[in-house]
């Protein structure tokens, strides 16, 4: 894990933190001696351990539950950040969710449900926290995208339609807010070993590995390092970027 000397006592907060990736940097971020905050909408088991492993290092993760689809759960989840904290130097998008269906038997349901989460859930919480991120000075938002939104995805229109306005999303915040001392990035992750990686069909995993040229899955952690990368000053010229973790399978 590289270490950034500037992130000791940035106060950061990670959407969706409870899957596999917001997991990880969580963890990353703590070890860079963040002071974090994990939101999660119904299970923090996988967060309340990775507090229990940490604490003897020092590390400040406080799992909070909040789904980012309801208004006065993001106003408390920020309300407590800023009575405690008094800004926030990074926000990091990540919650996410899909429900999988061909396009000709995708219900407006499913369509909606998943925009609603992946691309207004991002945007909702980005507009009610910028506050807090102005407050910070030099802060920096990074919106986990996916590649899903730069190439097909067979079986995803509403996942893919979402990952890829949560990119166009990005590059107009960050012409916007740069300017006010706010930088935005997006990660755009390929096939992650991840929970939900591993409920895809393996035939599916199988063929698309064929075309990775690193020929594996990536790991949790190679996108938590490019998400602590961003948030740090050695990124502080990148605005409005989109990152691409996927071992070489789209080759953009």
């Amino acid at each position: 894990m590289h270490v950034y000397d500037d992130m000791a006592g940035k106060v950061a907060l990670i959407t969706g933190a409870s899957g596999d990736i917001g997991l990880s940097i969580a963890k990353h971020l703590a070890l860079l001696e963040c002071i974090v905050y994990a939101g999660f909408r119904t299970n923090g088991d996988p967060l309340n351990r990775l507090n229990d492993e940490m604490v003897a290092d020092g590390a400040k993760i406080f799992p909070v539950q909040c789904d980012i689809t309801i208004e006065a759960e993001r106003e408390r989840l920020l309300d407590r950040i800023r009575e405690e904290q008094g800004a926030l130097h990074i926000l990091i998008n990540n919650a996410g969710k899909y429900r999988d269906n061909l396009f000709s038997r995708m219900s407006s349901d499913e369509f909606e449900d998943v925009v609603k989460t992946n691309l207004f859930g991002a945007f909702n919480m980005s507009r009610a926290a910028l506050r807090l991120l102005r407050a910070a000075k030099n802060a920096a938002v990074i919106n986990i995208s996916s590649i899903s939104g730069m190439t097909h995805s067979f079986g995803q229109s509403n996942y893919s339609a979402s990952k890829a306005g949560l990119i166009g999303l990005t590059r107009t915040m960050a012409g916007e807010l740069a300017p006010k001392g706010v930088r935005v990035n997006a990660i755009a992750p390929g096939l992650i070993d991840s929970a939900m990686t591993k409920r895809v069909p393996r035939n599916i995993i199988r063929q698309t590995m064929s075309a990775i040229p690193m020929n594996r899955l990536g790991e949790a952690s190679e996108v938590a390092e490019v998400v602590s990368f961003l948030s740090s000053s050695a990124s502080s010229y990148i605005v409005g970027q989109t990152i691409i973790v996927d071992g070489g399978l789209i080759m953009r």
